[in-house]
């Protein structure tokens, strides 16, 4: 019995290695094949896994693929030692990473002080290549690891989007429930230009943001816009505002500003000739329709906005280019308007100008030449009475912009208790009205100022050259009737 049972020890003992070796063979990493040395010939890894290679010589390429089987977001890893080199500069790897139709997305260079990363790019089912070949300093000793790992949930842009018609849907952000948009400039020659679609349901205050993957390497620009009807019915970029983040800075927003109802898009562009990654996000703070905020794209006449009289409108010019216009119905028979401009919170005195003011008619007319405007909150302007009809106010920034907030009011002047009233103009809209004013005008001062006029005036003359006249016309009016 004992025998046995040593016997069975021994037979599960060898099953448990033998189990061992197994599974330690099927988690064992890939290894490259070569020749690997083109697109043709790549050596095929998954994602997720990792596979090894070396570089035999100083020419040597190592072609990689990878498929993706959904959409997601892609990191490219290459790890290796590091080699104890005087030159802290050498570099011993540089990776390049492809997308299906063999365009470059994006090329990281490897020192070997940590895994060096590609950008964070958007895929779409279908297949992906990396070469990896020389840096610097070729050691065919050294060996490199190569992963390529995916990100299923995050928000990204679907390529194509470089044109406003195919822009990627953008959902904003709500407080506490931020969402961040993931994005790559590919090419530094302009071409690529990201659009994002965003919706918003109902008048409120937003803001957008860009923000830098954690390389920071980045110069970057996004610009949130309004499309508008432009000449022979195409659409026309309005631009609201853009903010640019530079190499170094790992984010940017912009300022909050108000927008209606309406479609906008968030624009992101490359800044001289930089590549890869980025973040971006629209946050709608939810206003609910609030009262009297400034709603961009108002930079000049046509777009302006309206200003109900004695109402507040709450603006920020969103940089020193910023313009706001607004505009108000001026009734008949009114007695001229106040305008106050100042400093939201008006916390600081910014005594050589921090707003310009100007005030003209709808035709272009200045009614009030460009003011400057300290924070101090007091009226800054007032208008004689007015003509019927609509009148602009523009605001632009100062002598120093601050980015302040600010508040603009439209009052009716009250009126003169001391002026006398004008008298009340006829209303004439019928012949019968026209007679009974002209009966009741006074004729004699008329007919004074006439009296020396008379006798040097040929009377008889004149009566006698317009009875020939008259008389003339209704000779051939006769004759060319017959």
């Amino acid at each position: 019995m004992k025998t046995a049972k040593k016997l069975l020890a021994l037979v599960l003992a060898m099953l448990v290695a033998m189990g061992s070796l197994v599974c330690a063979s099927a988690v064992e990493d890939l290894s490259e094949s070569e020749e690997n040395n083109e697109f043709a010939t790549a050596d095929v890894f998954g994602i997720g896994t990792d596979i090894k290679a070396k570089l035999s010589d100083i020419s040597d390429k190592d072609y990689f693929a990878f498929t993706a089987a959904e959409s997601g977001l892609v990191t490219v890893t290459l790890k290796h030692d590091k080699k104890n080199a005087v030159d802290e500069l050498a570099t011993y790897f540089e990776a390049i990473v492809y997308d299906s139709g063999k365009n470059e997305i994006d090329s990281f260079k490897s020192k070997g002080d940590d895994a060096e990363k590609s950008i964070s790019f958007s895929v779409t089912p279908g297949a992906y290549y990396v070469l990896v070949e020389k840096g610097s300093v070729v050691d065919t000793n050294l060996e490199y690891v190569l992963t390529a790992s995916i990100s299923k949930t995050a928000l990204f842009e679907k390529e194509p989007n470089n044109i406003s018609s195919f822009a990627t849907p953008m959902t904003a952000s709500k407080k506490g429930d931020p969402k961040n948009y993931y994005g790559a400039i590919t090419s530094d020659d302009g071409l690529d230009v990201d659009y994002y679609k965003v919706d918003i349901n109902s008048e409120t205050l937003v803001m957008f943001g860009i923000y830098n993957t954690a390389s920071k390497s980045g110069n970057y620009k996004a610009s949130f816009i309004q499309l508008v009807d432009g000449q022979y019915g195409q659409p026309l970029e309005k631009e609201i505002g853009s903010v640019i983040i530079n190499e170094g800075e790992s984010s940017k927003d912009s300022p909050n500003f108000g927008v209606d109802k309406g479609v906008y898009y968030l624009k992101v562009q490359g800044v001289g000739n930089s590549t890869g990654g980025y973040q971006v996000r629209v946050y709608d703070f939810n206003s609910n329709g609030s009262v009297g905020l400034e709603h961009e794209y108002n930079n000049d006449a046509k777009y302006a906005q309206k200003i109900e009289i004695g109402k507040t409108i709450t603006g920020e010019l969103f940089d020193e280019k910023d313009i706001d216009v607004f505009y108000i119905d001026v009734p008949a028979n009114n007695n001229g308007y106040e305008i106050i401009l100042a400093d939201f919170d008006g916390k600081k005195d910014v005594v050589n100008g921090q707003w310009f003011l100007e005030v003209s008619d709808k035709n272009g007319h200045i009614i009030e030449e460009k003011m400057t405007i300290t924070n101090a909150e007091s009226t800054v302007a007032e208008t004689e009475a007015l003509q019927k009809g609509s009148y602009y106010f523009e605001v632009s920034a100062g002598n120093v912009f601050t980015g302040e907030t600010y508040k603009i009011t439209i009052k009716e002047k009250k009126a003169d208790p001391n002026k006398e009233p004008e008298p009340e103009k006829p209303s004439i809209t019928t012949f019968t009205d026209l007679f009974k004013q002209l009966m009741n005008i006074d004729w004699s001062n008329f007919i004074k100022n006439f009296e020396g006029w008379f006798e040097f005036i040929n009377m008889g003359g004149m009566l006698t050259d317009l009875l020939s006249s008259v008389a003339k016309f209704f000779t051939e009016f006769i004759m060319g009737s017959k």
